[in-house]
């Protein structure tokens, strides 16, 4: 393998392995575990990859469950989630981590392009450990005693249910299902042990035993760390790309750019 690291912070793109080649994969697992650890997410280009194969690839992360998102599962393979946009309201466009509204949010997400636009569509992420290392000594010990709540209905979110199945029937499910969680503010990664900020504005509703005014102020501060640009990299996407990225530690944003052109992506979420 040939490893090129696209910032200092975060970021590295693999070549020289065939991710559909069992072996080849088996043969470089605990390199690339080593490498997502360290750089927090990784790609790779010129892929042809079949649900299964992709499935196959990610289970050298961890343990795959069938898809439990608002977005709808592949018909051939129920561990395959479909993110098929033409550059409209998708609810990704937002700093945000995945599924942070779930009692054990991924450990991490491979995604596969199928088919992109010519141009636009790129997808960012962005360092939380760099964000949490940032900060003042002070902050970083008033931030390890708070906890915050998430929600998954956020508004595009819940559009989306309801577009899927006009009778309601998705979104009273889901609201039945998750109810609003806590989570730490500061999150110690099960992996590295290195603390998080794990705060978004797309999933956070509010932080626990402080004022509305001070929530509102600390999710703002907090959140926005996200758009440091030296914490960042961003990926443009051709087709048979695939990205495999730490959700515990980082944060993305999926660049609405590109309408309209079409967009499919596959993604396995990793426990």
């Amino acid at each position: 393998m040939k490893i090129d690291n696209l910032t200092p912070a975060i970021g590295s793109e693999i070549h020289g392995i065939n991710l559909a080649d069992p072996d080849q994969v088996l043969q470089h697992a605990e390199d690339l575990r080593a490498i997502l650890a360290e750089r927090q997410v990784i790609f790779f280009r010129d892929q042809d990859l079949t649900p299964e194969a992709q499935v196959r690839f990610a289970k050298i992360f961890g343990r795959v469950e069938p898809v439990s998102s608002t977005f709808p599962a592949h018909p051939e393979n129920p561990y395959v989630e479909l993110l098929i946009s033409q550059g409209t309201r998708t609810g990704t466009d937002i700093w945000h981590a995945d599924l942070t509204w779930q009692t054990s949010p991924p450990a991490g997400a491979c995604l596969y392009a199928v088919d992109v636009p010519e141009t636009g569509g790129d997808t960012m992420w962005a360092s939380m450990t760099a964000a949490f290392d940032s900060l003042s000594p002070a902050m970083q010990d008033h931030l390890r005693g708070l906890r915050a709540v998430h929600n998954w209905e956020a508004p595009a979110l819940t559009e989306n249910l309801r577009k899927r199945d006009e009778t309601g029937a998705l979104y009273r499910a889901a609201r039945e299902k998750y109810a609003p969680i806590e989570q730490p503010v500061i999150l110690e990664h099960p992996v590295t042990g290195k603390p998080v900020t794990f705060v978004n504005s797309l999933y956070t509703t509010h932080i626990r035993d402080v004022t509305n005014d001070e929530s509102c102020a600390l999710i703002g501060f907090l959140s926005g760390l996200a758009k440091v640009p030296e914490w960042q990299v961003r990926f443009r996407w051709t087709k048979g790309s695939v990205a495999v990225w730490d959700n515990l530690a980082t944060q993305h944003y999926a660049v609405n750019d590109y309408h309209p052109e079409p967009r499919r992506m596959h993604r396995v979420a990793i426990r």
